[in-house]
């Protein structure tokens, strides 16, 4: 989980800087996980993220039964200019 989170927000963070936004105009953000006991694990991950970038969204987790293949955790964000 660990790593699929890091990969998932360094994979966010460069759509967002190449479709001309910033990360901090994040507004929403839902997370899609396989399992919320392993994200609240590694949540320090999130919430540094989130300080440094000094995001103030709206947040979902949403616990689900399956992503692709073998992925545990997904981003959905809102982001605004």
């Amino acid at each position: 989980m660990k790593s699929q989170l890091i990969q998932s927000i360094q994979n966010l963070e460069k759509v967002i800087k190449e479709a001309g936004y910033e990360s901090k105009s994040i507004v929403s953000l839902n997370i899609y996980t396989t399992s919320s006991a392993e994200f609240f694990n590694c949540f320090n991950i999130f919430q540094n993220w989130i300080t440094k970038h000094q995001i103030k969204q709206a947040s979902t987790v949403l616990e689900i039964t399956s992503l692709f293949e073998t992925l545990k955790i997904e981003l959905e964000t809102t982001v605004v200019k």
